[in-house]
């Protein structure tokens, strides 16, 4: 008895699902896409973009800073066989070179003098210098941080010396390629990017 009255029900559930299907409206038609607006701008491809900029005549580019000129010269080497010329250049850059503990004197022979008296106290690590911008004093350590320094610079206050700190900087050189490339040409850029850490790449007006 059981098993038909779920035969019955289960024709039911089937007719039910049948009507409520054919009740549904139909699917609304699908419109066509949207005419593009002329004027506003479109996406274009890099690739295109890259051919656009090929027709337009040579174009040029530096790349740099390298540290040394040994990768000055092996980038040059890299560029040679697609660049139509090459400018090597060097420019100067400013940097920290740490922190510097020093007494100042007024004269020469008084900087002498203080490094007699802090070798006869026990300090080492001293030397008289001669600077453009301190032009007599005693040097006791270039220190790259600045808690050393700081502990270098209370060590010798405490024994009565007027000691001074500050910080260090020197001029170093950096070395550059500007370079011209004709149409149709790609230069290895990406290569000397990789073997030289700091270096960057950027267009530049032709020279």
């Amino acid at each position: 008895m059981a098993w038909r009255i779920a035969a019955v029900l289960l024709v039911v559930v089937n007719l039910a699902l049948l009507v409520l299907g054919q009740m549904q409206p139909p699917p609304a038609p699908r419109l066509p896409p949207p005419v593009a607006d002329p004027d506003i701008p479109q996406l274009e491809l890099i690739a295109l973009d890259w051919q656009e900029s090929q027709a337009q005549g040579p174009r040029c580019f530096t790349i740099g800073p390298f540290a040394t000129l040994v990768q000055q010269s092996r980038a040059e080497d890299r560029l040679r066989p697609f660049a139509s010329e090459i400018r090597p250049r060097r420019t100067e850059a400013d940097r920290d070179r740490g922190w510097w503990v020093f007494v100042a004197a007024p004269s020469r022979s008084s900087a002498i003098e203080l490094a007699q008296e802090l070798a006869s106290r026990g300090v080492e690590d001293y030397f008289v210098v001669a600077d453009e911008d301190l032009p007599d004093a005693v040097s006791l350590g270039l220190f790259e941080r600045r808690e050393n320094a700081r502990a270098r610079l209370a060590r010798i206050r405490s024994m009565g010396f007027d000691a001074q700190l500050a910080v260090r900087r020197e001029d170093i050189p950096q070395f550059w390629l500007d370079y011209r490339i004709d149409p149709g040409e790609r230069s290895p850029w990406r290569f000397i990017l990789r073997s030289s850490p700091g270096a960057k790449h950027f267009a530049i007006p032709c020279f």
